[in-house]
């Protein structure tokens, strides 16, 4: 609030007090009054009215301004009305009874949409467990029968239900989470056991030079590195490499790689890319899950692609993360 934007909106008023002050110099004029004691009167009623305006813009700016700084500083807007002081002006209790309506709606609004989401949430979670056992099943009987076509297919059914799995628990990773040492060589091992035949039978060859030890959660990292095999195996790769230096894990292929107008992109929601589109067995959402769950658990992922795909993920100095 500026003194000229002030004074422009009490202008009805400043006019009206000299209009009033004429008025009684007139009156005074008309009686006799000594023309000294009529100046004094006007001078003492003008300053009074003076002092008035000027105290009623400082007590208004200084609550505005309060309001805008306090405002500007929160992360959560919704909660304006319960760090503002309570004004004294009739203006400002009515704009801090208002605010506070308002932010407690939106406030009720929201905790009334996270128990949606919570609930949903949790449906989703339980309707993957059930949904495991008869694939699962199915996935037993084409081993037993050498049914290696609607094996491949089972397990793209089965990656689609582990990445909705993840998606509903990727907003609360820090309620679901153990971070611990992992020895990175036993981690690619059980991978690339549980992933021998989808390898085998796509004729791809595996190098884990992988070895060392970092500080993570292992079921959201086995996640992640499943995504990357999976891509891999999905764009053609023959050829999958692992490798452990300087805190860093890279997964390169010699697959058919990223076009560079995708390559900033590839970690977006929804993204399928060129070769997405290609193949149309992209959802776009692999990449997205592992860039989320990464930034939970304070590692940075990035990819390359050049004769192939390599991503490098990055581990923090610090093993005791702090969530985002």
């Amino acid at each position: 609030m500026t003194i000229s934007n002030f004074l422009r909106d009490k202008l009805c008023f400043i006019l009206t007090v000299l209009f009033t002050a004429g008025s009684c110099d007139l009156i005074l004029y008309i009686f006799n009054l000594p023309s000294a004691v009529a100046i004094l009167l006007t001078v003492i009623y003008l300053i009074g009215s003076f002092i008035t305006l000027m105290w009623e813009f400082f007590t208004k700016r200084a609550y505005f301004n309060e309001l805008k700084s306090s405002l500007a500083g929160l992360e959560k807007k919704r909660y304006i009305s319960e760090v503002m002081d309570k004004p004294s002006f009739t203006e400002g209790k009515i704009v801090d009874e208002v605010l506070s309506r308002v932010c407690k709606s939106v406030n009720d609004e929201i905790s009334i949409e996270h128990e949606k989401s919570r609930e949903y949430r949790e449906y989703i979670e339980l309707w993957v467990h059930e949904i495991k056992t008869p694939i699962s099943a199915a996935m037993l009987t084409c081993e037993n029968n050498s049914y290696t076509d609607v094996l491949q297919e089972l397990r793209r059914i089965e990656g689609f239900v582990e990445q909705a799995l993840f998606y509903a628990r990727s907003s609360s990773v820090e309620k679901d989470y153990m971070i611990k040492q992992i020895d990175l060589k036993k981690l690619i091992g059980d991978l690339l056991k549980k992933n021998a035949s989808l390898l085998i039978s796509n004729k791809i060859k595996v190098v884990p030079k992988a070895e060392g030890m970092v500080h993570s959660d292992s079921k959201w990292l086995t996640f992640i590195l499943q995504q990357l095999i999976d891509n891999a195996v999905k764009y053609g790769a023959k050829t999958i490499y692992f490798d452990y230096a300087d805190k860093t894990l890279t997964v390169k292929d010699d697959g058919i790689g990223i076009p560079p107008q995708d390559l900033p992109r590839i970690f977006d929601r929804g993204f399928t890319g060129e070769n997405g589109r290609a193949t149309a067995k992209s959802t776009g959402m692999g990449l997205y899950l592992c860039k989320e769950l990464c930034n939970k658990l304070g590692l940075d992922i990035s990819a390359s692609s050049h004769d192939g795909t390599e991503f490098s993920i990055a581990f923090p100095e610090n093993p005791y993360v702090t969530f985002s």
